[in-house]
């Protein structure tokens, strides 16, 4: 008897007119009041030890001085009030700071420094000598940390061996993995040096505290109260220190900068206020070439746009770019990106509508079931209209029930975990989708229901970025973005590229600069994959590096808003074709002749013009119109390496009798 219970038809568009407002949202923040209410629980429990400490002296002036006994025990209970006063600060601390851990830590050695702070401020007001050790002690703590945190090496939470790293990265164990890729922690080097300086610190203030009782500056019953306290400051400084000489972990794993640029249509901007536009935008590392480079493009309301492109090509990283640059760790992101008006890129804790949600190749997931991971943890009726997304992908009752059902998202199945990502992501009704590779981990009848349902969501007003290599999902798509070499080489309709591509031909489209020699040198170096082709990578680019500069020559036209030029490539036997269209293009019979005629004269070292040298380095060369475009058109002579080395391998061979 089978399990799978076919649902009820259900209908798309009426999942999406249902509730089709955006679901609310607010980026993750650190409230202000937190640092305050952190910081008085740890100066309270501070000043709570420092009483501890001060009841010393009473014990040894009262009782052990004096032999008033009976006071001891009276000492006693009253010194329990400052220990439960320290405990009542720490679970008070933790009870108030529920959830922040981290801040609780951070300004607990904060809080625990200032009172040792206030402290040596009080020695030093009953005499100058007994914040000696407080000063020394700080000035050390800070230079012992700042040197360690330069030149030692930070302790990982499991050193591995070369075996052992063969047995987890082959699956076997994922808490080695856990542990092997875990935060380094300080070294041992540091943990031992706060240890010396604060016994050297005692040490210390028993001899301060010696010598001024010896003098009779203070009474002696205060020597072990002074050593303790000063013990007790200086480990508070070099916990301070210690903590300042790392990174902040709010820190690790950002972006070094995020730039926002200026938005273009600055002076229009009721034209691009129901649009995606992302322009000029680039991703780069601190040092080396672009992984972004200068990539700009629009994308109307209700439009499906499929990523495509090699390996390598930037799909991911774009997606990523767009939706959260301040994740790309480690790396410069500028350029501008706005759905609507709206910035993509701006983060608060204000709550808003959320506008663009990214479904990367791997499930996110927080520990808290499959319900809660489906919903975002927001209810019972944000539950109710994932659960209906779900229905939408799956079709049947008991895997809805299964991921619904489910105590650790982990443990379904990859089909399951995906089917649970992307109806997520559905039900939050973004005005941006951004999904990267569904096809991984995914069945055929997710990714046809998937299809499906992106159509719907375009006829209501959605925006769907898509980057994937299934030919079933691109055939839905309504423009393909090309891309390469982190690069847009071609922006149009996806019958139009299908079609292009059929027939050998390759685009490339790029703004009228001489900057993007570049680009468009690597555009066509992709185009000769085999080894050997050099020669021909060599001689098509320098005669493409010319025809761009044909058209960076041709006069200036303020009634053409696009000042692109396309180029377009196809491999023949023995020759290629490159193609260069341009609106502004114009180039006369005599203008032809000019360069035909220099270019047959002309001797080696002698300076041509750009259109001579095309015609100087080409078979042929033709020009002409359509559709109101200009298009210079160049055939090259072209090699295949593997002849020659067939060649080279016939005249090498040794000759036989």
């Amino acid at each position: 008897m089978s399990h799978d219970r076919a649902l009820p038809d259900l209908s798309l568009d009426v999942i999406g007119t249902i509730s089709n407002e955006p679901s609310a949202f607010r980026d993750r923040t650190v409230p202000m009041w937190t640092h305050g209410v952190s910081f008085l629980f740890s100066f309270g429990g501070g000043i709570c030890l420092l009483a501890v400490a001060i009841f010393v002296v009473f014990f040894y002036e009262l009782v052990a001085q004096e032999g008033q006994r009976i006071l001891a025990v009276l000492l006693a209970f009253g010194a329990v009030v400052p220990i439960l006063g320290i405990l009542i600060f720490d679970v008070g601390h933790a009870r108030a700071l529920s959830g922040y851990r981290h801040i609780r830590k951070r300004n607990a050695v904060t809080g625990q420094a200032l009172v040792a702070v206030l402290a040596g401020g009080v020695f030093g007001f009953l005499h100058p000598l007994m914040a000696a050790p407080f000063v020394v002690g700080g000035v050390l703590s800070w230079l012992l940390c700042g040197m360690a945190a330069r030149w030692t090496r930070r302790e990982p939470m499991w050193e591995f061996l070369p075996q052992e790293a063969t047995s987890f990265l082959s699956g076997r164990d994922q808490r080695a993995i856990d542990l092997a890729n875990a935060a380094r922690g300080d070294s041992a080097l540091l943990e031992g040096l706060q240890k010396v300086l604060s016994l050297g610190a005692l040490i210390a203030g028993f001899a301060v505290a010696s010598w001024l009782s010896a003098t009779e500056v203070i009474n002696i019953a205060a020597i072990a109260t002074s050593a303790l306290v000063t013990y007790w400051s200086v480990d508070a400084f070099f916990a301070y220190f210690r903590q300042r000489s790392v990174a902040d972990p709010e820190r690790l794993g950002r972006a070094d900068e995020v730039v926002l640029l200026p938005p273009p249509y600055s002076a229009d901007p009721e034209g691009d206020n129901t649009s995606l536009v992302v322009h000029h935008l680039t991703v780069r590392p601190a040092s080396g070439a672009a992984l972004l480079s200068d990539v700009s493009f629009r994308v109307e309301p209700g439009e499906v746009i499929g990523l495509s492109g090699d390996s390598f090509s930037g799909k991911s990283l774009l997606m990523q770019a767009l939706h959260a640059p301040h994740d790309l760790t480690g790396l410069q992101i500028e350029g501008h990106v706005a759905l609507q008006g709206a910035s993509l890129w701006s983060r608060n804790g204000e709550d808003r509508p959320i506008q663009s949600v990214l479904v990367p190749p791997e499930t996110l997931s927080v520990p808290g079931g499959g319900a809660a991971n489906l919903s975002c943890f927001c209810g019972d009726a944000q539950l109710d209209r994932a659960r209906k997304a779900l229905q939408s992908l799956v079709f049947t009752a008991d895997t809805v029930s299964r991921i619904l059902n489910a105590s650790d998202v982990r443990h379904l199945s990859r089909t399951e975990q995906k089917a649970l990502s992307l109806a997520r992501a559905l039900a939050l009704r973004p005005g941006l989708f951004l999904i990267d590779r569904p096809e991984d981990g995914a069945s055929e009848s997710l990714l046809a229901a998937l299809g499906d349902r992106l159509r719907s969501e375009a006829r209501l007003g959605h925006t769907t970025l898509l980057a994937t290599e299934n030919r079933q999902l691109l055939e839905r798509c309504d423009r393909l973005l090309m891309m390469q070499n982190g690069r847009v080489i071609e922006f149009a309709s996806t019958a139009e590229i299908r079609a292009r591509l059929s027939s050998g031909w390759s685009r490339f489209v790029t703004t009228r600069e001489l900057d993007n020699e570049e680009a468009l040198d690597a555009w066509l170096c992709s185009q000769f994959r085999r080894d050997g082709d050099e020669g021909n990578r060599r001689a098509v680019c320098m005669v493409a590096n010319e025809m761009l500069a044909v058209a960076c020559q041709a006069p200036s036209d303020s009634s053409n808003s696009s000042d692109n030029v396309s180029f377009e490539f196809k491999h023949f036997v023995g020759q290629c074709q490159l193609r260069m269209i341009d609106p502004r293009l114009a180039l006369s019979s005599g203008a032809m002749q000019k360069a035909r005629v220099a270019a047959d004269t002309s001797v080696e070292g002698e300076r041509l013009s750009p259109l001579a040298k095309i015609m100087r380095d080409s078979l042929e060369v033709e020009t002409g119109g359509e559709d109101g475009e200009g298009y210079l058109q160049v055939t090259m002579k072209t090699y295949d390496p593997r002849l020659q080395e067939n060649r080279k391998g016939h005249a090498d061979a040794p000759s036989q009798t």
